[in-house]
């Protein structure tokens, strides 16, 4: 499992196929009654809570803020950038579909990948739950409905149709919580999807956002039809740039929670206030209120009064695993970071790390690497890339190359040879070395030795520029 976590599923092997040993072992004296988390009520458990750890060099020294980094490395840009010309297309590509646009060979890895595992009670999942979640994803009925759709909340996307965890072991660190392999992504509210078709008992639909697709809840999704999704397209975008400010019907409701990353159709601006067009599940346009503060009307330009208001929001998250609990991990961070500014990035760390012009690490030295990034990364404009985690380049801070990026925990090893994680669990900004200092530091897993790419997502990759002016085809 890699050290930030981008929602990146692997294999799981079958653990009847290897000795298992209980995740939680019980003092011999201890019975089953005296165990406090059997059957007592919260409030009448006597715990003694935890405190913080020691303390990480780097997350004390660099200001967790990012005025001063985008005061020293941030330009303001005149102009539109020539990627966010193109972010409505990608927004809407959901509602431009008439079939599924993967073959159902390509969207049912999930069954063939996990086999195995552990469930949210930490013991392995017996071989007839997969049957049974094969028979309820009822995909012998995939393309069946195909059908525009929208969110009616904000929700998680799901490998198999079900809430329930699997974990590939969570006796070891980084194999368990919060690593739910079927947490695929999450999907924002108001957002525009295809539905594909539903598990056998209605509960569930299969659906394709603009970066992902899975399993959501149905009650969740509402069918539109054309006139609807043509008032939407048609309206003006607001684009959200603040966390967690509520939205309110015309008798004072509350509706669902903004969300930096979302977008929304625009019907009117009246005092301090923006009036924003939702659907409900009658297909009914309705009326929603929200503070002017809290967005903005069209993409902006790149500047930096807006990556330092929306940095700051995004750098109070803790850590979200496939955006698990409204919170986000490495890729959507990002992602969301950009896009107010109309920049359109994909859901994961493999797929963010191929966009724009990239440039390659492998076969360089950690100084080298250094000395690359500081050349040629753009703050703010380059992913810095290593398997399974993504960093934002915000430039260089006390002669140190500075990233930011929301991830789980620092790799330790002990002197035994076990395996850890200093957990640190939230959005930080540190050096590629983040961590080092630690006693326990595993110095072979460190985040610069490790990184294998950067690229620059605002330029058009150098292939395709030379494509476009030769008339090729891209």
């Amino acid at each position: 499992m890699a050290l930030g976590g981008c929602s990146t599923h692997i294999p799981v092997p079958d653990p009847q196929s290897k000795s298992l040993t209980p995740l939680l072992k019980k003092d011999a004296n201890q019975s089953a009654l005296s165990d406090p988390f059997c059957c007592m009520l919260p409030q009448d458990l006597d715990v003694k809570f935890p405190e913080y750890g020691p303390k990480v060099n780097d997350l004390e020294r660099f200001e967790q803020a990012l005025a001063p980094y985008v005061e020293k490395n941030g330009i303001d840009k005149e102009n539109l950038l020539e990627i966010q010309t193109t972010f409505d297309d990608r927004y809407f590509s959901p509602w431009y579909y008439t079939n599924t646009p993967q073959k159902v060979q390509e969207i049912t890895w999930p069954l063939r990948a996990f086999r195995g595992g552990y469930g949210n009670n930490l013991i392995p999942v017996p071989p007839s739950w997969f049957e049974g979640i094969k028979n309820q994803s009822n995909f012998e009925s995939y393309g069946t409905i195909n059908q525009k759709a929208i969110t009616l909340k904000w929700m998680n996307m799901r490998a198999f149709p079900t809430d329930k965890p699997l974990y590939k072991d969570p006796s070891k660190a980084g194999d368990g919580y919060p690593f739910d392999l079927l947490q695929n992504s999450s999907v924002n509210y108001n957002e525009p999807i295809f539905i594909s078709h539903t598990s056998k008992d209605g509960a569930w639909s299969y659906i394709f956002t603009n970066n992902a697709s899975g399993w959501v809840p149905s009650d969740g999704v509402s069918i539109i039809d054309d006139a609807t999704v043509s008032a939407i397209k048609k309206s003006q975008r607001l684009f959200v740039i603040e966390d967690n400010i509520a939205l309110y019907d015309t008798r004072n409701q509350f509706v669902a929670y903004c969300r930096i990353g979302m977008v929304l159709p625009l019907e009117r601006e009246e005092g301090d206030f923006y009036y924003v067009k939702s659907v409900d599940r009658n297909n009914t346009i309705k009326i929603l209120s929200l503070p002017k503060h809290s967005a903005h009307i069209g993409v902006s330009r790149f500047n930096k009064s807006y990556l330092i208001s929306i940095g700051n929001q995004l750098l109070k998250n803790t850590y979200g695993w496939g955006g698990m609990y409204g919170e986000r991990d490495c890729s959507s961070m990002i992602r969301d970071f950009m896009t107010p500014f109309g920049i359109w990035l994909p859901r994961n760390s493999a797929a963010q790390s191929r966009k724009g012009e990239i440039v390659s690490f492998i076969g360089l030295s950690d100084d080298e690497k250094l000395s690359l990034i500081k050349e040629q990364g753009v703050p703010f404009e380059t992913i810095i890339y290593l398997k399974g985690h993504v960093l934002l380049y915000v430039g260089t801070y006390q002669e140190s190359v500075i990233v930011m990026h929301n991830f789980w925990g620092i790799r330790t090893v002990d002197k035994l040879g076990n395996k850890g994680r200093h957990i640190v669990g939230k959005a930080v900004i540190s050096t590629l070395e983040l961590g080092s200092e630690l006693d326990d530091y595993d110095s072979s897993m460190k985040l610069l030795s490790r990184v294998e790419s950067m690229n620059i997502f605002t330029r058009t990759p150098v292939l395709l520029a030379r494509q476009a002016k030769t008339g090729l085809k891209k």
